[in-house]
């Protein structure tokens, strides 16, 4: 190992050139891994406030290895508690806590670790906060041993250093949907949109589709706060992001570039005329595309439609832009649900030839000439979020 003073000097040059340049959190983890003869070097955050990792960097990680970790094996992961549980910048070495015998028994190292060439890991969370938990970690093969106490203590004095950094670069590390595309943003949005990550668990949910989960059995949250969906539909869900995420690692943002919107069709369990629909379209969306970093994992958005629990017309806007009355508002918002003359007329108990009337005032008013145009204009009007709970038919007459 070249554990040296002038090598500890380049690396904390390298550590603080981070705060300017993403590009050398990489150098940096290639750098350590070299110094500290590691098979493997790996950095992972927990982003606490949405219960999941949320990055993962590092240096010679096989791209299939790791995204099985995120994918599946993190869960299982015996010493991410023990990581977890100290406080930082205290070490965990793995080979002082799981003997052999557990080793022997272990899915995680039989399935996954030892296949791999790898046995011993040597780790701590270099900062921890109410955000997040950002940790680092060495693995060595059975071969090479554990991590050498020199090593472990060349570690322990940058580790300040990595801490001041990773804190300054906090959000390179955690999940903001208010960086991605606001929050207050996404809420005004008609269209219910959930964001997920690529396991499905939640990461954020506009008020439109808080109003689909009240309004429809096809779409759950979980406790966990995991999507949840008809099993066929979801387990292809699920396999699709688990390939999006994998292509993306191996082909990086350009391959998120090229995806286009994927539809899933959710139906109710009795396959007939009458039975509920749910139409969904996902699409992945990349956080270091927009925020800068280099290691976040890639989110998935999507958005719904349910025929049964459309979106309303927000009234108080047709009043406003147009000047509409009562009268010719319930006019508007029933014929943009698809609701025929004849059929607005029964429903109101008025005569046909009087909705017709009304109709010709209402395309004076938006200055629309006929039925298509005006609908084509209120359905790609803003809809007010605190309404939605008032779309059916009873409460507009």
């Amino acid at each position: 190992m070249n554990i040296t003073q002038e090598r500890y000097d380049q690396l904390v040059n390298l550590v603080y050139e981070t705060i300017e340049n993403n590009a050398a959190w990489d150098q940096l983890f290639a750098a350590l891994r070299e110094t500290l003869e590691l098979k493997v070097l790996q950095a992972f955050a927990f982003d606490k406030h949405h219960g999941m990792l949320s990055f993962s960097g590092g240096a010679n990680v096989p791209v299939e290895s790791e995204l099985s970790y995120l994918q599946k094996y993190h869960f299982i992961d015996p010493r991410a508690a023990a990581i977890m549980a100290l406080p930082p910048l205290e070490w965990v070495h793995d080979h002082e806590m799981l003997d052999d015998d557990f080793v022997a028994t272990s899915e995680f190292f039989q399935d996954f670790l030892l296949p791999l060439d790898l046995r011993y890991l040597s780790g701590c969370k270099v900062v921890e906060d109410e955000t997040l938990s950002f940790m680092i970690v060495g693995l060595r093969s059975q071969a090479q041993g554990p991590l050498a106490k020199e090593g472990a203590a060349f570690l322990s004095r940058l580790l300040p250093h990595l801490a001041r950094a990773a804190r300054i670069g906090v959000n390179h590390f955690i999940y903001s949907t208010h960086a991605l595309v606001g929050h207050a943003l996404v809420n005004r949005l008609s269209q219910p949109v959930i964001l997920t990550n690529t396991t499905g668990k939640i990461i954020h949910i506009n008020q439109a589709a808080k109003h689909l989960l009240d309004s429809t059995m096809l779409i759950a949250v979980n406790g966990n706060g995991q999507l949840e969906m008809p099993k066929q539909v979801l387990n292809s869900f699920l396999k699709d992001c688990a390939e999006i995420e994998r292509q993306i690692k191996l082909n990086g943002i350009a391959e998120a570039a090229s995806q286009q919107y994927k539809p899933l069709q959710i139906h109710s369990a009795t396959h007939n005329q009458n039975a509920e629909k749910l139409y969904a379209f996902y699409t992945p969306l990349l956080p270091e595309k927009v925020m800068g970093s280099f290691g976040l994992r890639p989110l998935i958005m999507l958005m719904f439609y349910h025929p049964e629990s459309t979106t309303p017309i927000d009234s108080n806007l047709l009043v406003a832009a147009f000047g509409l009355s009562p009268a010719e508002c319930k006019i508007a918002t029933l014929l943009a649900e698809g609701y025929s003359v004849l059929e607005i007329a029964q429903s109101l108990n008025k005569k046909e030839d009087t909705i017709r009337k009304q109709l010709q005032s209402i395309y004076q008013k938006t200055s629309t000439n006929r039925q298509p145009e005006l609908i084509k204009l209120l359905l790609h009007l803003p809809t007010n979020p605190n309404k939605l709970a008032d779309n059916s038919l009873n409460h507009l007459l």
